[in-house]
């Protein structure tokens, strides 16, 4: 099974992931890490010298990688996604059929409160954006969030607690 995570930057998908990965005893992939493993650069330096476009195909091919090589090996996966992963056409299909994808909800308050003031390797939130950019950021990205078939909302639960949420929904 591979079970996909999903939300604004803050939301605490890696967090919650490795959590709920150790919690089944299953395999944790982070997509943003493996992206930067696979070229060898930072998800900032990506967007920095190649633009979001390229990024975004790299995330798309490597997303795909992660699934297929999980299908075919047929073990057990739990797998954060880029902020802005579900949003790539190409590949939000595979993710609402091929896998058991969960929004991990929080207000744009909160996921600001949880990145903190340094912002240095979420290259769409500078620290000189503006609010109305990105609320208007998470707004967009929270229509695409809403179509996963499942919601839990972490404003005020611990990873554990969310950890372990998900973990009785999958047993």
């Amino acid at each position: 099974m591979i079970v996909t995570l999903t939300g604004f930057m803050g939301c605490g998908k890696s967090s919650v992931g490795k959590a709920l990965a150790e919690c089944l005893g299953w395999e944790f992939v982070d997509l943003d890490e493996y992206v930067e493993h696979k070229k060898g650069m930072s998800i900032t330096g990506i967007f920095n010298s190649e633009g979001e476009e390229a990024f975004r195909a790299v995330e798309a091919e490597c997303l795909r990688d992660v699934v297929v090589m999980h299908q075919i090996a047929g073990g057990d996966v739990v797998l954060a996604l880029g902020g802005g992963t579900i949003g790539i056409t190409s590949v939000r299909k595979l993710i609402l059929e091929q896998t058991v994808c969960f929004w991990l909800k929080a207000s744009l308050e909160t996921c600001l409160k949880r990145i903190g003031p340094g912002v240095s390797g979420r290259p769409l939130l500078p620290p000189r954006l503006k609010a109305a950019s990105t609320e208007e950021l998470f707004s967009e990205r929270e229509r695409l969030y809403s179509l996963a078939p499942h919601q839990i909302d972490t404003e005020n639960t611990g990873i554990g607690e969310v950890a372990e949420r998900i973990a009785q929904f999958i047993k």
